[in-house]
C-alpha cells in the first residue's frame, strides 16, 4: 500500500462543494473557484526529446505534458513525470510497437516551482544517454526514445518485504492476438528503474486513466472508459461517447468488474464527452477532475465532480470549470488537464500542477506544464454580499446524548462577519446558541472556531465545547462574506433521500 506524504481524507470536514449538505438557502450564491493559474509554465520543452525540432521551435507536441508530481519527503523535494509525444517521433520511431510516440520524461525541484532536469542515464536518444528520459517498458524500441506508451500515474508504493517505493500505472501494447492491450503496472525503488508486470491486470482497458489510493477503504481506484460499455452501446444501439467506468483492488491484481459511474447528459453540450476524471479522497468525500473533451472545437478544461460512495457522482458548481483554458494566443489556450496527484499544502493554500497547449486536441503545437493554487478546501463557496444571507444545513445526528463536539469554519469575512445558529430539525433554535449568542468571526480563516458564552448548560460547558441530546441544524448567517467548508466533529450527517 502506499506511503503517503499528505491525506485529505477528514471525514468530518464538510465540503460545500456537496449540494446536498444546504437543506435551503436564501441571500447567497454558489460559486467554483477556480484555480489561479501561473501566467507561464514551469516545466516546458527545452530538448528534442520533449518537441523542439531542428529550428529551435516546439510544434510538434500533440498533447499537453500530461504528468504527475509527488513531493519525496525523504529526499525533501518535488519529483515529476511528465509525458512528451513528438509528431516528428511519432512518425520515425513507432514501428514496430504500435503507433504511439510518447516519452516519458523527469524532473526535480524544491518547490514545485524551479526544476531541473537531472540524467537519468536510461534511454539512448540520438547516440547518447546524456538525457531525462524514463524507460517503463523493457520491450520498448532499443535504441531509440519513443517508448510507445504513456505513463498517466505514478503513487507511492510500500509492501512487506519488497524495496520498490513508487508504482506507476501504464496503458501498453502486446503481441497477443487475444489481449493485444491493456493497463499494467510497473514498480521502481527509485522512481527512474522501473520493472513492467506482465501480463496486464486489465485487459483490453484504457487507455486514460486515473490511478490513486483510497486510505479510507484501504484499496486503489482507477478510473477509464470501459470496454464493456462500448460493447454494450453497439448492442443497444447507442451511439458510443467517452465515459467514467472505475474499478477497485487491494493487490493491484485482482480488480473489482468495471462500472460506468458517470456519463453525459442532457445538461452537457451535445459535443461534450468525459475524456479523463482522477479521484482525490477529500474532506467527507471524493472529489472527481473531470476532464471534458468539447468534439466541435477540440479543446477540454477540467470540471469537479463529487461522490460519497464513489458511485452516485455529482457535477458540481453548475459545471463551470475548476482549471479554465487560457486566453486566445496564450500557452494553454486550447486545452488543459489537472497532473495525477493530490495538491499539495501550502498553508491556507493548495499547489496544483497542469498540462496544458495551444493547439485542439490531437493538433501539433505547443504544450507544457504549469502550476497554479487554490484555497485550501476552497473549491466551492456560498457567498452573500452587503445584505445579509442564511444557510440551513442537513440534520447531523450525535452518536450518543450530549456527545461533545466542536464548529469549526473555512471563511473569508476580510470585510464583513459570519455568525452560527445551533437549531433542532425543525429549525428552532436551542437556548444559549442562537445568532445572538455567538461571537461574530471576521477576518480570512481556513479554520476558525466558533464560540458561544462560556455557561454552564444542558448544551455546553465551554464556549466552544459543545453538547446536544438531539439531531440538530447548522444555520449559518454571512454578510460580505464567504463560507467554502465547516467541520462538525462526531455528529453524522443526516443525508436526504434520493428519488
Amino acid at each position: 500500500m502506499p506511503n503517503l506524504t499528505h491525506v485529505w481524507a477528514e471525514p468530518d470536514l464538510y465540503l460545500l462543494a456537496d449540494e446536498d449538505l444546504v437543506a435551503s438557502c436564501e441571500g447567497v450564491t454558489r460559486k467554483v473557484c477556480p484555480i489561479q493559474k501561473e501566467p507561464e509554465p514551469v516545466i516546458f520543452p527545452e530538448k528534442p526529446w520533449e518537441g523542439v525540432g531542428p529550428d529551435g521551435r516546439v510544434t510538434s507536441l500533440q498533447d499537453p505534458f500530461y504528468g504527475t508530481v509527488l513531493y519525496d519527503p525523504e529526499r525533501r523535494l518535488f519529483r515529476c513525470w511528465y509525458n512528451a509525444y513528438d509528431r516528428f517521433q511519432n512518425r520515425v520511431c513507432a514501428p514496430p510497437h504500435g503507433s504511439q510516440g510518447y516519452s516519458c520524461c523527469y524532473a526535480e525541484s524544491p518547490d514545485g516551482i524551479h526544476w531541473e532536469k537531472p540524467v537519468v542515464g536510461e534511454v539512448l536518444h540520438d547516440g547518447s544517454l546524456e538525457n531525462n528520459l524514463v524507460r517503463f517498458r523493457e520491450d520498448a524500441a532499443d535504441g531509440t526514445s519513443s517508448l510507445g506508451e504513456q505513463v498517466w500515474n505514478v503513487l507511492p508504493y510500500s509492501s512487506p518485504g519488497s524495496e520498490d517505493r513508487f508504482v506507476a500505472s501504464l496503458y501498453t501494447h502486446y503481441s497477443d492476438p487475444l489481449f493485444p492491450s491493456g493497463i499494467t503496472f510497473c514498480y521502481s525503488p527509485d522512481g527512474l528503474r522501473w520493472r513492467m508486470r506482465y501480463p496486464p491486470p486489465l485487459m483490453l482497458e484504457g487507455d486514460c486513466h486515473g490511478f490513486a489510493w483510497d486510505p479510507l477503504q484501504r484499496c486503489y481506484i482507477l478510473t477509464t472508459r470501459s470496454h464493456q460499455h462500448m460493447n454494450l452501446c453497439r448492442r443497444w444501439g447507442r451511439p458510443w461517447k467517452r465515459h467514467i467506468a472505475m474499478t477497485r483492488s487491494r493487490d493491484l491484481i485482482h480488480w473489482t468488474a468495471m462500472e460506468t459511474v458517470l456519463e453525459v447528459d442532457e445538461r452537457d453540450p451535445e459535443d461534450a464527452q468525459l475524456y479523463l476524471m482522477y479521484v482525490i479522497p477529500y474532506g467527507h468525500a471524493y472529489l472527481g477532475e473531470l476532464l471534458m473533451f468539447y468534439a466541435h472545437e477540440m479543446v477540454l478544461d477540467t470540471q469537479l465532480a463529487l461522490s460519497r460512495d464513489l458511485r452516485s457522482w455529482q457535477r458540481v458548481g453548475d459545471r463551470r470549470p475548476i482549471l479554465e483554458r487560457g486566453e486566445e494566443g496564450s500557452w494553454d489556450c486550447r486545452h488543459v488537464a489537472l497532473t495525477h496527484n493530490p495538491p499539495h499544502p501550502e498553508g491556507g493554500r493548495m499547489r496544483f500542477w497542469f498540462g496544458g497547449k495551444n493547439t485542439p486536441h490531437y493538433q501539433a503545437g505547443y504544450g507544457a506544464l504549469g502550476t497554479g493554487t487554490l484555497r485550501r478546501d476552497g473549491f466551492v463557496c456560498l457567498e452573500a454580499g452587503e445584505e445579509e444571507g442564511i444557510v440551513n444545513t442537513i440534520p447531523f445526528r450525535p452518536p450518543r446524548p450530549n456527545s461533545a463536539c466542536w464548529i469549526i469554519l473555512n471563511v473569508d469575512a476580510s470585510e464583513g462577519e459570519v455568525l452560527v445558529e445551533v437549531t433542532d430539525v425543525d429549525g428552532h433554535p436551542l437556548d444559549r446558541v442562537t445568532k445572538a449568542d455567538c461571537e461574530p468571526i471576521r477576518g480570512d480563516h481556513t479554520r476558525a472556531l466558533v464560540n458561544f458564552p462560556a455557561t454552564p448548560g444542558n448544551f455546553f460547558d465551554r464556549g466552544n465545547f459543545l453538547r446536544f441530546a438531539q439531531d440538530i441544524r447548522l444555520r449559518f448567517y454571512l454578510r460580505n462574506a464567504r463560507l467554502y467548508a465547516f467541520k462538525l466533529s462526531n455528529y453524522s450527517p443526516v443525508w436526504p433521500q434520493k428519488d
